[in-house]
């Protein structure tokens, strides 16, 4: 089992929310934001246990802990009913809201994935996100903050939970994961979320996507070599930004080797085919994470995909050669 509390506990957004029980000033709304969609929900039922647990953390064994791990906790309603939170949702909420909570002495909502809330929905929100009937709090859950309007943003306390540490990834999945350098890989190519993690573990492509990132930076010498590679990878089925989460931790990987730092090499198996690739100095490894960079921004702009890896590709192999000169 993955210990998700044993990872939220440390956030700045969980001892915000802690604090505030503490000194009972519990805020009437909470926008907790995080890019692990896949947790999202699980993060906020912790959160909703810290606010109804009569300890000062969750105990997870009490009445209440125990029926909010099964959705059962009648002063906590979540949201959506379906898929995405539609303004008969926010309706049912706010006609909730003006009932009295039936065990304990407060009752809150859960809004998950609030940024699939339409325009419609969100301005529905506003009155209740201001001023809520007594003791009633609202936890909104999101994968980003900019779908939202800044109406509702103006009347919710912004809490971010940040990307994780990969040691602390590590120690809660390394139950779930036992393949440990597979579960190393996945951790370093990840995005610091749970979520990434176990999806790039269970990605039966991740070793095709390491050995075709191998293969390129060792035996990619030549512009005619480029036109070659890049219909690989574009043909492959692996997923774009896997392939530049891979390719980066390689080259992470080839500094640390360049640097006789073997012991930090995160892609450990690929350690004798990476040091074949003898033609990238310093200089040319760190211009490589540099366009790796600038790929990653200019996919988040839909640029397109075979002009983006043609580039990518010209670039890192332009730059083998300039520091060879230098």
């Amino acid at each position: 089992m993955i210990d998700l509390f044993g990872l939220l506990k440390d956030t700045g957004a969980y001892k915000t929310v802690k604090g505030d029980k503490e000194n009972g000033r519990l805020s009437h709304a909470y926008l907790i934001l995080t890019p692990d969609g896949e947790n999202l929900g699980e993060y906020l039922k912790i959160f909703a246990r810290l606010a109804f647990c009569n300890f000062v953390e969750p105990c997870f064994n009490c009445r209440a802990c125990k029926l909010i791990e099964e959705n059962a906790y009648s002063d906590l309603i979540i949201y959506p009913k379906k898929e995405t939170v539609l303004a008969e949702d926010i309706n049912s909420l706010i006609e909730e809201s003006y009932l009295k909570p039936v065990e304990a002495d407060k009752k809150i909502f859960i809004i998950n994935h609030a940024e699939t809330m339409n325009a419609s929905a969100q301005n529905k929100l506003l009155k209740t996100l201001e001023e809520p009937p007594k003791g009633v709090h609202i936890f909104l859950g999101a994968t980003s903050e900019f779908p939202l309007l800044p109406t509702v943003l103006s009347r919710v306390k912004k809490l971010e939970i940040p990307a994780f540490s990969a040691e602390k990834l590590k120690n809660a999945l390394k139950e779930e994961c036992p393949a440990l350098e597979r579960l190393e890989s996945a951790v370093a190519c990840g995005d610091g979320t749970v979520g990434k993690a176990l999806s790039l573990y269970g990605d039966e492509n991740l070793k095709s996507i390491t050995d075709l990132a191998v293969d390129i930076l060792v035996n990619m010498k030549s512009s005619k070599d480029l036109l070659f590679y890049s219909t690989k990878v574009l043909s492959s089925k692996c997923d774009l930004s896997e392939f530049l989460s891979v390719l980066e931790l390689l080259l992470r990987d080839m500094l640390m080797i360049s640097q006789g730092k073997e012991d930090l090499v995160a892609a450990k198996s690929a350690v004798s085919a990476l040091k074949k690739a003898e033609r990238f100095k310093t200089g040319a490894i760190i211009h490589a994470l540099e366009c790796i960079t600038e790929a990653n921004k200019r996919k988040k702009f839909n640029a397109n995909p075979t002009m983006l890896v043609e580039w990518l590709l010209f670039q890192i192999l332009e730059g083998k050669y300039k520091w060879q000169k230098s």
